[in-house]
């Protein structure tokens, strides 16, 4: 015996069949676009912190070349503190104009803002293993400001003694050599010259290093190319 839908059942079941299969595909689009969202807000995440990071390392990379320089003169004038007649006079010139000249940079913060006070942007993200060097990478970053920071701020204490004693002092000197030697017998000069040759370059090359090496295993992590990183700088 054949059974036979009466119009009114059909019509009940195609508008039951409609509703489910609307509700399914809302639902399922729904979904769709927000896991799409969800990617891309994570995408975006870890490009803003790996192209802030790798911004701060290029700079950092410009003070240690900076520093390398001007500790390579630094010793090359200490080795001849005894016969300073076969220096050069330009690099005797570089190595007194050197405790006038100041080298710093703090990078864009922004990025570490962001990162670190908005709880979406966390939650965006699923690779905790990402988060917790890039969140390492941020503070190791202060580190390396604040270092700095002690650094330069040495440099301009020797700066102000350096306008008294040779620019505005009763009995300035004129040539190069001159006030070359009179910097390598003060004990203040040459202290800072040892400790920004034995401290402060290597700690600054080794935390460049450091931060390099840390923040090229990021892009590993999120699987992130440098081409992608200049596309994205060049949108900001």
């Amino acid at each position: 015996m054949k059974w036979k839908l009466s119009d009114f059942w059909t019509q009940t079941l195609s508008c039951t069949l409609g509703t489910v299969i609307g509700i399914v595909l809302t639902f399922g689009t729904s979904a769709w676009i927000e896991y799409r969202e969800k990617q891309e807000m994570e995408r975006t995440a870890a490009l803003m912190v790996i192209h802030n990071l790798d911004s701060f390392i290029d700079e950092l990379d410009e003070t240690v070349k900076y520093m390398q320089a001007k500790d390579s003169i630094y010793m090359r004038v200490m080795d001849a503190k005894d016969h300073l007649e076969t220096v050069p006079e330009d690099t005797l010139e570089l190595f007194v104009k050197g405790f006038l000249t100041f080298n710093f940079s703090t990078g864009d913060q922004t990025a570490e803002s962001i990162f670190s006070s908005n709880i979406e942007t966390w939650k965006s993200i699923d690779n905790r293993e990402f988060i917790e060097l890039a969140g390492n990478l941020f503070s190791a970053r202060r580190l390396v400001v604040k270092f700095q920071e002690r650094l330069e701020a040495e440099r301009y204490e020797l700066s102000s003694m350096f306008l008294k004693d040779f620019v505005y002092g009763d009995n300035p000197t004129e040539s190069m050599p001159e006030i070359a030697a009179r910097i390598l017998r003060s004990a203040n000069y040459c202290s800072f010259i040892k400790k920004h040759h034995d401290f402060y370059l290597h700690a600054m090359e080794y935390g460049l290093k450091t931060l390099r090496e840390q923040t090229d295993e990021c892009k590993r992590l999120m699987d992130v190319t440098d081409d992608e990183l200049q596309q994205f700088g060049h949108t900001e």
